[in-house]
This record gives structure tokens, C-alpha cells and sequence, in this order.
């Protein structure tokens, strides 16, 4: 009787013994599983942070319209550079440098902008955005000779684009933009080799830019 107890005793033992690694390394796959969970999950790949740049290009038709000038409605290219930080997932702000310019039989004429805006995302999980923001203008109308009229001016810009992302800092953005100026004044200029004249004339203009193209952007 007392060997059937000992033999008992050892057979627990024995049992218990060897359910003690088996139980370790369950816990420790668990473990490992849950680590594994938490070290694979990537950035989501519309993720928007920190700094951004971008540049785009593509046809847009400007013109100037005021009491003196006649009605042109002239097709060129024009282009940006941004730049900007992100404050959120919907909200990024910069600054964008835009130049228009287009050549023909009545001569150049050239619109320069640099506003500050911001880009917003209705959804943060999707790429399309609206644009908007304000700052200086400058037109110039000239042919090829000595003498220019031009005009500064206050601008708004507003516009509409999506993303096309190619991998999650990298993006392909068609757009679509609007340039308006406030009404200012024109001026004549004129210069030579050793002189140079400015004489504002009796009306004043304001210009507008219709622009469509693409873009990239670097997030």
C-alpha cells in the first residue's frame, strides 16, 4: 500500500511537473503574438504629418480686365511651388509661390502670385481636398519693346484637387485653381539705357487666372 501511494505520488508529480514548460510556452506565444500584433501595424498610407513640399504645372487662361484694355482672354502655363507644415490629418498650411505667363502676336503677359492658404481634407481617409488662401499679385503686360504696363494687387485663390498616392510619402495631385485680384492701379512703365519712367494711367484692373494641371507632393 505504501509503494501504490508512492508511485501516486510521483505520477502527479511527474504531471505536473511537465505541464509547467508546456503552460510557459503558451503564455510566451501569447506573448509573442500580442508583440508581434503591436510591431506590425504600419502608418496608415493617407497619413499626413510634419513638413511638405510640392510643385505642379499645366495650362491656364489669365486676363485683365479693365476700362481701357481690350477684352483678352489669353491661354499660357502656369505653375507653383508650396510649401507648408501639417497641423492635422484635415489640415495643412503653407505658402505658394505661382507664376502664368503666355506669349503671342499682341505680346507677353505675365501674372506672378504668392499666397499663404491651407489644404483641407473633408476626410482624413480619403485624398481629395479643397484649397484656399490670399496674398500679392503682380500683372504684366508687355511686347517685346521698352515699355510694360503693370499692377499690383491683392489676390485670392481658391481650388479644388486630389491625392494619388504612390507610396505614403509620395503623391501625384491633379487640381484645379482660381486666381482673383482685387481692382488696382495701372501703370505705365517705360525705360531706356539711362532712364526709366512710371506714370499711372487713368483706369484701374483687376486679373483673373484659371488654371488646370498636376502636381507632386513630398510628405
Amino acid at each position: 500500500m505504501r509503494i501504490f501511494f508512492g508511485l501516486t505520488t510521483l505520477v502527479a508529480a511527474g504531471v505536473t511537473v511537465g505541464a509547467t514548460p508546456l503552460a510557459a510556452q503558451a503564455g510566451a506565444t501569447r506573448v509573442g503574438a500580442a508583440t508581434q500584433r503591436v510591431t506590425i501595424l504600419p502608418l496608415p498610407a493617407d497619413g499626413r504629418r510634419g513638413f511638405w513640399l510640392g510643385a505642379g504645372i499645366g495650362p491656364g487662361n489669365g486676363s485683365l480686365h479693365c476700362g481701357i484694355c481690350n477684352d483678352e482672354r489669353d491661354r499660357g502655363t502656369a505653375g507653383y511651388i508650396r510649401l507648408g507644415t501639417t497641423l492635422n490629418r484635415k489640415l495643412l498650411v503653407g505658402v505658394e509661390g505661382g507664376a502664368w505667363q503666355r506669349e503671342g502676336e499682341e505680346g507677353k503677359r505675365r501674372l506672378l502670385s504668392l499666397t499663404a492658404g491651407g489644404w483641407w481634407y473633408p476626410n482624413e481617409r480619403h485624398g481629395y481636398f479643397v484649397r484656399f488662401g490670399a496674398g500679392l499679385t503682380r500683372w504684366r503686360a508687355w511686347d517685346g519693346g521698352e515699355d510694360a504696363v503693370t499692377s499690383a494687387a491683392i489676390g485670392l485663390i481658391a481650388g479644388v484637387g486630389y491625392e494619388v498616392r504612390l507610396n505614403p510619402a509620395l503623391s501625384i495631385v491633379p487640381y484645379v485653381n482660381a486666381l482673383g485680384t482685387s481692382s488696382g492701379a495701372l501703370w505705365l512703365e517705360s525705360r531706356d539705357d539711362v532712364s526709366f519712367e512710371r506714370r499711372r494711367l487713368p483706369a484701374g484692373g483687376h486679373a483673373l487666372l484659371i488654371q488646370i494641371g498636376v502636381g507632386i507632393t513630398r510628405h
